[in-house]
């Protein structure tokens, strides 16, 4: 096992060199000037080629990317080619905010492997075909739409729960910071609870047709007693993997999420940095992003190996 864990983080590592590379050369190519977006419409060209020497930007592509990520092992992420404040510290007071909106995602989300047990036990009567039924409804919805129903609902018309912004003190102010994510929570983690029901659903149904299973019903266990103490355990091997992709998912649903409901996450600041041109601060939360990806990979594959009996007698 110890084996496999060394080796599962000699893999993150290099993946993490490997998206690192791939994200500073993209950005490289992308069309405009850094020192042009600084300077303004009004900067001669020395005053230009000024601020490019300034930055670095004159220099070597291999040379920028050898600096850039000598500076992030060190833990510094360098700093913002508009503003000159430190990425590090930024980045972390917007983690504040993307970090805790995925959480609360997830536990919603985490509400479909209960709701897909129950609709495959139920899968030949009116309960269980209404719970696919709005399962499949709901996962077919686009986050933007299913954020813009639910302002409508909760907020603008039963005026639940805020509709937009964060409190300026952050978290402070805790009962504000908290009641100011659930909408954009409920944006999320609905739409990937689906996700997660439908392939809950799938794997019991799977598990109910299974010899052990149907053995132990024979035997006089009830159908239900016999999935919860027989079948069960295969099913959540099956669903902790589709909630690694899942994760993933909630990441990228916050880029969206987070400039609908104006939250000062890093999804909002992603999307403003890459206007403004700003390739430090872009390439260092797209690794951080990515790092986090990578990670979640990284624990589900040995959650399934620490779970999976099969895998370490075949190990």
């Amino acid at each position: 096992m110890l084996r496999f864990v060394a080796t599962r983080l000699v893999l993150l590592v290099v993946g993490l060199l490997v998206a690192a590379a791939l994200i500073f050369l993209t950005l490289r190519v992308l069309p405009g000037d850094v020192a042009q977006v600084i300077g303004g419409t009004r900067a001669s060209p020395e005053q230009v080629a000024r601020i490019r020497t300034e930055l670095g930007l004159d220099e070597p592509i291999p040379l920028q990317f050898l600096d850039w990520i000598g500076g992030v092992l060190r833990g510094d992420l360098g700093r913002s080619l508009v503003t000159g404040t430190p990425v590090a510290v930024e980045l972390g007071a917007k983690l504040a905010v993307t970090l805790p909106l995925a959480g609360l995602s997830l536990l919603i989300g985490l509400l479909g492997i209960p709701l897909g047990v129950l609709s495959a036990v139920l899968y030949r009567r009116a309960g269980g075909f209404l719970i696919a039924a709005a399962a499949q409804a709901i996962a077919a919805v686009p986050v933007v739409f299913a954020g813009v129903l639910l302002v409508l609902l909760l907020g603008a018309w039963l005026r639940l729960l805020p509709v937009q912004g964060f409190p300026l003190d952050g978290w402070q102010e805790p009962g504000r910071a908290l009641a100011s994510l659930v909408l954009p929570a409920l944006t999320i983690g609905i739409v990937e609870g689906a996700v997660v029901l439908r392939f809950t659903r799938s794997a019991t149904l799977e598990a109910l047709g299974q010899d052990h299973v149907r053995t132990a019903a024979a035997k006089g266990m009830t159908r239900t007693r016999a999935l919860l103490t027989h079948g069960l355990p295969g099913v959540l091997l099956s669903v902790i993997a589709v909630i690694g992709l899942e994760i993933a998912a909630l990441l990228v649903g916050a880029v969206v999420v987070e400039s609908l409901f104006q939250l000062p996450g890093v999804g909002r600041m992603l999307v403003t940095d890459v206007a403004n041109r700003d390739l430090v601060k872009v390439q260092s939360e797209l690794l951080v992003l990515t790092g986090l990806v990578l990670v979640v990979g990284a624990v589900v594959d040995v959650l399934h190996r620490l779970l999976d009996p099969r895998l370490r007698e075949r190990a």
